[in-house]
């Protein structure tokens, strides 16, 4: 393999990135000029997916050249033959599968955790930190402790009055405590991603200062007005003198400030007196506007600055108390700890007992400055001693500013390491998509097109922002992609909406709805992606296909708390734990879940309780419906008001979905129910009470997510969660590029610490630093949202529509519409039988989407359900077996009991399954006196599931084990026909161990065939 240190990757999308990282990993492994250990190598990727997927290719080629099967030329670079491959990649198996704690494949944030927690002490950190999301309580009770010392401290008094008076004017009718809150977390959440601190100004009244700046200005320009009647000016200059003079100080102060007041200098009438005084005057007006402006800019947020720290003090002292990290802080610490600790390097190797050599990263246009300088630290150790830096990115797909993303360092990396044997790629061919859409691509995304369209919306200003254009021009640069033959097909089509279509969003609709219904001729529903620009979108494109009956995977849909089955569920223990509640009843009450159990009309309870509502009775409504429905009440609700407070939540809400037959029911529902059933359990961790659960998770946000679900549906998600997937079909509802607005407070991080500025249109009139920041961001912002539209327009394999409108009270500034040239297209072919078998049948995708479960579905298609029916049979046995475990004895005891009993702990342990029939065979199993007789001596004689060692080491494990005065019986429960020659060695191999530790007594064994319900072989074994 070659010798280069580094090598940077600039790979477009589809062009094998995942491949290209998983072959690098690999080849520094098996090389056999190399030392690389599992344990040297790091590869980072963006996502946790995206670490799965990676790993999931490195083990799957290490078992294809394990076991001699074909790569597809994988390994052709290695200088190895077949069988010298197969052996070394099982000792790299066996490395990875006996030390998987080695295998340091992960998000950076992982790694950057792993760093900390090994030099936890050098921070100041309990080694045994624990690492939190969801930070707001701690946040909360830091504003909290400042408000109660801005009581006593007078210091912190003037922050908050300053914060009040200086705000409270423009939002009558807020909270100030949330309103300070929400500033908070905004800051705090932002900060995080460049793991600097916020600057904290000097003791400035902001309010004050601009009024007294503002009134030493009116001053001059009153005095600029004495001399007025002496000038022959242009009457824009008499207009703009005049609108100051009326407005006065409040004018000046927010900034409503005339346009020719930022002119240098004067404006005289053609043949008029140059005055020498007035234009003096005139000049230091024009200086002194500019400095109020750039005050203004600077220093609007310093209170926001100064109570942030404040704050922060108590925050970060709460949190090392209880031995927190938040997730959001994990960069800025590992900054931190490298910019104090310059020598640490060694200690760190030391403590993790191994040293980082080989780096890999993946999506390394998307990497922050703060994280690129934590691992920077590492990289530069390891290049130092011979190891090497393999970096995979594209900057056209440089969609994470907003967390910190800064695509530039992809190109700076190169200057910063002053090594010879570097090594630059460009992975150009693209295996994803069909030519045609390529092609499409190649045109819109190409150098000559995005210059022509930067000079076509900036027009007069292109000459003057050509400076802040290269980044622009360098970024779509790239070499067009290649296609292969075999890829010859595609399909594109761009329909732009009718400008004067009055009732555009409903055109939309059906449009879109019309591609769906084409589509689905061709390709199944979980073959569609829409992507969407917002969560909103996600929400609108979401409801349209629900309406219309069509099967959905979205955000929305994925969410359990718009699971109505779920909403169902927390209404009946809402009502449980409040009788009171009618709402909460009668919503459970009228859900899918009570009407199917009950097979009652739903139109039923509604008339009942339209009665109950007008009659207005004084009793509750619960009361009312137990006099009404009382056999129903007593079957399924008397239970759980008994148990009410008594029974974990857990408990309750197995009871609930086992009463109620919820998984029977509706066995679609299951993944929701074990999420929702997750969250019961990490609850249940730290508290208890259902009253304390229902508060907890009415206020869970960020972790009521089905986690890689297998869904059938429609995907419906944005194009950030579209980044590194592909789709058979892609569909953007909604085609639009526009000129973002920039958010206030703009973060300045030029400096060492982060300034916090406001930026407008005014203040950019007046002050030249301001204009020159406010210019380049919103073209590093059109840039982005770009980037978002490659991305976006990048995804599809086969198939890709997009409807883009124009009604201006639907999109106004549409820029896409100059991007591809203002007109509609129609290019291609749709899918069609002519390339199935060329196409589809013989090219099998890992779609990074569902981490290699769709290869998986293609050959399932093929599988016979015989094979299937073996699993059920096998899966029968497990539940079967696990029943039986519950069962020790049944000496004096009820059988029926003894049964439910079992079946309880079964229905937990096989939440999803059907578990009823084992009750029959339990009982009919228990009808056979031989086998009954297995179960009627003491408890303390027997062992379920009984773990028994050899000499060797080697762990076996025994059914039911009875041991007596002066015999021990094996007892092996089997759920079908084994070789009876199996069977037979198997027991005497437990008999002779058993044998071992009881030598002066007689062993005998016996096999229990469960489904026959006797005893089919028994025997006799003498040590």
């Amino acid at each position: 393999m070659e010798k280069f240190q580094i090598i940077s990757v600039q790979a477009s999308a589809g062009s094998g990135k995942t491949y290209s990282l998983a072959k690098r990993y690999l080849y520094l492994l098996l090389d056999q000029n190399n030392d690389a250990e599992v344990k040297n190598i790091v590869a980072v990727t963006f996502t946790n997916k995206a670490a799965i997927e990676m790993k999931y290719r490195i083990i799957n080629y290490l078992k294809k050249a394990a076991l001699l099967l074909d790569a597809d030329n994988f390994f052709c670079g290695l200088k190895l033959t077949k069988n010298e491959i197969a052996k070394r990649s099982i000792t790299i198996l066996n490395s990875v599968f006996e030390s998987h704690d080695n295998f340091n494949i992960g998000t950076i944030d992982s790694f950057k955790n792993y760093i900390l927690k090994s030099c936890a002490i050098n921070i100041d950190l309990s080694p045994n930190f624990n690492i939190e999301q969801d930070y707001s309580d701690n946040l909360l009770f830091a504003l909290s402790i400042f408000l109660k010392k801005s009581q006593t401290l007078e210091s912190l008094r003037k922050i908050i009055l300053r914060y009040l008076s200086q705000y409270l004017i423009k939002d009558l009718g807020w909270f100030p405590r949330e309103n300070i809150y929400n500033e908070i977390e905004k800051l705090f959440k932002l900060l995080s991603n460049t793991g600097k601190n916020i600057k904290v100004y000097e003791d400035i009244d902001f309010k004050n200062e601009i009024f007294l700046r503002s009134k030493l200005i009116l001053g001059k320009i009153i005095k600029f007005s004495e001399i007025f009647s002496e000038l022959k000016i242009n009457s824009h200059y008499v207009k703009a003198i005049g609108n100051i003079l009326k407005g006065g100080v409040t004018a000046l102060a927010s900034l409503d400030i005339p346009i020719r007041f930022a002119y240098k200098n004067l404006g005289y009438k053609k043949g008029a007196e140059i005055n020498t005084r007035a234009n003096k005057l005139w000049n230091v007006i024009n200086i002194e506007i500019q400095s109020l402006c750039d005050f203004y800019m600077m220093n609007y947020y310093s209170v926001y600055s100064n109570m942030y720290s404040n704050i922060i003090l108590e925050f970060d002292k709460q949190s090392k108390k209880e031995g927190i990290v938040f997730l959001n802080e994990i960069n800025k610490k590992t900054v931190r700890f490298f910019e104090e600790n310059n020598n640490i390097i060694p200690e760190i190797y030391y403590r993790l007992s191994e040293k980082y050599k080989h780096f890999l990263i993946d999506e390394f246009q998307d990497t922050s400055l703060v994280q690129w300088i934590g691992i920077k630290r590492l990289l530069e150790e390891g290049l130092a001693c011979g190891g090497t830096f393999f970096y995979v990115g594209d900057a056209k797909q440089a969609i994470y500013s907003f967390r910190g993303g800064k695509s530039e360092i992809f190109n700076t990396v190169l200057q910063e390491f002053p090594i010879k044997n570097i090594d630059r790629r460009y992975l150009m061919e693209n295996f994803r998509s069909g030519k045609i859409i390529v092609d499409f691509n190649n045109n819109i995304f190409s150098k000559e097109n995005i210059e022509r369209f930067l000079s076509e919306i900036y027009k007069s200003k292109y000459i003057k922002y050509k400076c802040y254009f290269e980044k622009f021009i360098e970024t779509y640069s790239s070499p067009k992609q290649e296609v292969h033959e075999k890829h010859n097909y595609g399909y594109v089509e761009i329909n732009i909406m009718d400008k004067n279509c009055k009732n555009d969003v409903e055109k939309i609709k059906q449009k879109f709805i019309s591609y769906i219904l084409d589509i689905l001729n061709r390709f199944n529903l979980d073959d569609i992606a829409v992507l969407c620009r917002t969560n909103d979108e996600v929400l609108v494109v979401s409801t349209w296909l629900l309406e219309n009956k069509f099967d959905v995977e979205s955000s929305q849909t994925l969410n359990i708390k718009n699971n109505k089955f779920i909403k169902q569920v927390v209404s009946l223990m809402k009502f449980i734990n409040s009788p009171i509640d009618t709402l909460s009843f009668f919503s459970f009450v009228i859900g899918d879940i009570f009407t199917t159990i009950t097979k009652i009309n739903v139109s039923e309870f509604e008339r009942f309780f339209f009665i109950y509502n007008n009659e207005n009775r004084s009793e509750y409504f619960c009361k009312a419906f137990r006099e009404k429905y009382k056999d129903l009440w007593n079957e399924y609700f008397e239970y759980f008001f008994e148990k009410a407070g008594l029974t974990p939540v857990y408990e309750l809400v197995l009871a609930i979905l086992d009463k109620f037959k919820v998984i029977n029911n509706f066995p679609n529902i299951k993944v929701f129910i074990m999420r929702f059933l997750e969250l019961i359990k990490d609850f249940e961790i730290e508290y208890s009470g259902l009253r304390n659960f229902l508060e907890y998770f009415d206020n869970l946000k960020d972790d009521v997510y089905i986690k890689d679900a297998f869904c059938s549906g429609i995907k419906v998600m944005t194009v950030h969660k579209a980044k590194g997937l592909q789709f058979p079909v892609v569909i953007i509802s909604s085609l639009k590029l526009s000129e973002k607005n920039i958010k206030n407070p703009y973060f300045d991080d030029s400096s060492d610490d982060i300034e916090l500025l406001r930026l407008s249109g005014k203040i950019t009139k007046f002050s030249q630093k301001a204009k020159e920041i406010y210019d380049s961001e919103k073209i590093n912002l059109l840039l982005s949202e770009l980037n978002i539209l490659y991305v976006s327009m990048t995804r599809a394999r086969y198939e890709f529509y997009a409807i883009v409108p124009t009604n201006k009270s639907t999109n106004s500034n549409n820029l896409i519409l100059k991007l591809i040239h203002n007109t509609s297209l129609i290019s291609g072919t749709k899918y069609n039988d002519d390339y199935v078998d060329s196409v589809l049948k013989n090219d099998i995708i890992l779609d990074a989407h569902f981490g290699g479960y769709k290869d998986i579905q293609m050959y399932l298609k093929s599988v016979k359900k015989t094979i299937i029916d073996v699993n059920n049979i096998r899966q029968k046995g497990l539940i079967v077996h696990y029943a039986l475990s519950k069962i020790v004895s049944l000496k004096n005891k009820d059988i029926n009991k003894s049964v439910d009993y079992a079946l309880r702990f079964t229905k937990r342990r096989f939440l999803f399954e059907n578990v009823e029939f084992i009750r029959e065979k339990l009982k009919k199993l228990f009808a056979s006196k031989e086998v009954l007789d297995l179960f009627l001596f003491d408890s303390n004689n027997i062992h379920n599931e009984k773990e028994i060692a050899n000499s060797s080491g080697e762990i076996f494990r025994i059914d039911k084990l009875i041991i007596n005065k002066n015999m021990i019986i094996i007892v092996d429960f089997k759920s079908s026909n084994h070789s009876d020659i199996k069977n037979e060695n198997q027991l005497k191999l437990y008999s002779s161990i058993i044998s071992e530790i009881y030598p002066s007594k007689v062993v005998s064994a016996c096999i229990v065939n469960v489904e026959k319900f006797s005893i089919q072989n028994w025997f006799n074994f003498k040590c």
